[in-house]
């Protein structure tokens, strides 16, 4: 009993030798756990934020859209714009999908960076570079280096080749200055399109019942109006 007693008062040591007591120990063990979580967090959101640079000789794919802009008179121009087109929207254009899009080149990172039209086809001499470049055309880029990318789709618009044969379409046409201004009445017709509780066949009921209840009421003043002159009549004999 002895000795178990003096073995549980015995102090903590550190593997240099320094002792601390079992309030410490569990103290320090706590403060490097901590320490070693925000070491691994900080690691994690490190490694999510990072990205490899980009090579000057990765594939890109432009294309030449057709796009509008909207004047104070409400009138549209045609306004041609170069922007990059991603992977995934290159392939639904090649399946036949409806676009916007006219032209479409093969190019490489570096020679699109530049924004300088003599490196582009004399196709796209007309069109204006889409805002925000720099920042899309990387955003496009990265995802011609995804592996089926990379196996099943860089022949649709090869390196340094133009493809037109695209399903050209302006049905949906693009407003680039276009403002979406939602006002209280198409809240309301956007409420009544997803009208699941059957609000409309109950206003349509209403309206029904409204009409009903007014032409009995005009027929029942009809009637009597007419027994009133059939009295008349026969008090005037």
């Amino acid at each position: 009993m002895m000795n178990a007693s003096r073995t549980a008062r015995q102090p903590c040591r550190s593997t240099q030798g320094a002792a601390f007591s079992p309030a410490q120990a569990q103290l320090r063990r706590g403060a490097v756990s901590s320490s070693t979580c925000r070491s691994r967090r900080s690691l994690v959101v490190r490694a999510a934020g990072a990205y490899e640079a980009l090579e000057p000789d990765v594939y890109c794919c432009l294309g030449l859209s057709h796009c509008f802009k909207k004047a104070d008179d409400g009138r549209l121009a045609d306004v041609m714009v170069i922007e990059p087109i991603s992977s995934s929207s290159l392939e639904c254009m090649a399946t036949g999908a409806k676009t916007s899009f006219k032209l479409a080149t093969g190019i490489s990172f570096a020679d699109a960076m530049a924004r300088d039209k003599a490196r582009l086809p004399e196709q796209f001499a007309d069109g204006f570079f889409c805002d925000e470049w720099a920042y899309r055309l990387e955003a496009a880029a990265r995802t011609w280096q995804r592996p089926h990318a990379q196996d099943n789709l860089m022949d649709i618009v090869p390196l340094g080749k133009v493809r037109g044969n695209f399903n050209f379409s302006l049905d949906n046409k693009r407003v680039l200055n276009f403002e979406n201004v939602v006002t209280d009445d198409d809240n309301v017709k956007q409420d009544m399109s997803i009208d699941v509780y059957g609000r409309a066949d109950k206003k349509a009921r209403d309206e029904a019942m409204a009409a009903a209840a007014a032409e009995e009421e005009t027929s029942e003043a009809a009637k009597q109006e007419q027994e009133a002159e059939e009295l008349d009549a026969l008090l005037a004999m």
